[in-house]
């Protein structure tokens, strides 16, 4: 099996989004290279080139820089029989946008559903009278909501000619790699549990962070990576005979259950000790676990699943909520039954997606010490206050100089 044919194995699982970012990673640049499915590696060098175009400024803008590739995309439109969307691009391209109002009806019959709710009913109509405002902007966004059935489209085409086209892992997929490797190996040399217990004794534990764009423009933080210095914090707070009994009846929590026994939660990456909220990571303190669950539940049915709350998995209800990272709405959990069953999962992401993160709590626990940056970087709410503010913004998250959380790089000495 080729790089690339075990890459669109994933399309079950993976949005096609991510798919041809990971294409564009690892496509080389010479279509030449690969034989019989040149013209369709041609096709998709065309196409990054356009859609960072729509990304960076508009579909518009990027059909009139690249008429060309916008003509074979509207023709695989029709090959595929995407009328609605090929209607649409023709419009736009002709510079007559006419959006079909798929959308503006949809928001109009949630906003009918939600009239008992005026706080929400004035959001959306604030939003409403921006996405609206012109039918360019009405185009632009029912082109973004339907762009994933093109690049399915164009998945569709990768595939008949992926033994053939040139493509191998790029960066990101390769340093994923390196990374399951190294947890993997450092679980052979130590327990979950002991690693846990080796953040206690780091003796300089920091991090490396960067500050966000904003923040830069707009708060005086420095262009540079920053190195703050952090605290890892025991809560101490043991497991109940009751709760010890409950966890060793499900094989699934067997490896949260010996964790616990050694470190009944923890606090770390704080950059202050006394304030738990200054962590880039909490493993909740067993006590907190039933009102995190309540917590977890109310926040899936009243939004992920809020048009069928009773549509949500029973073995969620069951789950232990067990971490979170201060300021994200998400809890990460670890289901005792069904189909996730001793997987860790990031509740308000993976249950709704029906997938997890890590497929034992052991391997959670060794990606937070080999490689923090890939638990950390998940909420996006991690972030570290400057030393001299510490006022409220919306949102209950704190005036920071680090936000930028997918390229953040945590690490520890």
């Amino acid at each position: 099996m080729t790089p690339l044919q075990e890459l669109l194995n994933q399309r079950d699982s993976v949005d096609p989004s991510e798919l041809m970012l990971q294409l564009r990673e690892g496509l080389s640049h010479s279509p030449a290279a690969s034989g019989p499915g040149s013209a369709t590696h041609q096709l998709l060098l065309a196409y990054f080139k356009l859609n960072e175009r729509a990304c960076d400024a508009s579909f518009a803008s990027a059909f009139k820089r690249y008429p060309d590739t916008a003509i074979t995309l509207l023709a695989l439109c029709a090959q595929h029989q995407l009328t609605a969307l090929g209607t649409l691009m023709h419009s736009v391209m002709q510079g007559q946008a006419k959006p079909d109002g798929t959308f503006q009806r949809a928001l109009k019959a949630q906003a009918a559903e939600k009239a008992n709710q005026p706080g929400l009913v004035a959001a959306l109509q604030g939003f409403a009278s921006a996405a609206f405002a012109t039918p360019g902007h009405e185009a632009e966004i029912e082109l973004s909501l339907a762009w994933s059935s093109l690049e399915d489209c164009l998945l569709d085409e990768v595939a008949l000619h992926a033994a053939h086209i040139d493509f191998a892992w790029g960066p990101t997929e390769r340093k994923k790699r390196q990374e399951a490797q190294a947890v993997q190996s450092a679980l052979v040399d130590k327990s979950a549990a002991q690693m846990l217990q080796d953040f206690l004794t780091d003796a300089a534990p920091y991090v490396l962070a960067q500050p966000s764009e904003w923040d830069v423009a707009h708060e005086g933080a420095p262009a540079e990576i920053i190195q703050i210095p952090v605290q890892h914090v025991a809560l101490n707070d043991p497991l109940t005979q009751a709760q010890a009994t409950h966890l060793a009846a499900y094989p699934a929590a067997l490896q949260l259950l010996a964790v616990y026994r050694q470190t009944p939660g923890v606090a770390l990456f704080c950059t202050d000790p006394d304030d738990h909220w200054t962590a880039g990571f909490l493993f909740l303190p067993p006590a907190h676990w039933e009102d995190a669950s309540v917590e977890m539940v109310e926040w899936l049915t009243s939004v992920d699943f809020q048009d069928d709350p009773v549509g949500l998995p029973s073995w969620v209800r069951s789950a232990i909520a067990f971490g979170k990272i201060p300021g994200d709405a998400s809890y990460w959990m670890l289901p005792l039954e069904g189909p996730w069953a001793g997987h860790v999962l990031l509740s308000n992401e993976d249950v709704s997606a029906q997938t997890s993160r890590y497929s034992s709590f052991d391997q959670f626990v060794a990606t937070l010490r080999v490689a923090p940056q890939a638990i950390l970087g998940s909420g996006g709410y991690v972030s570290y206050p400057s030393a001299d503010t510490v006022s409220a913004v919306p949102g209950g998250l704190r005036s920071c100089i680090c936000r930028q959380w997918l390229s953040t790089d945590f690490t520890r000495i």
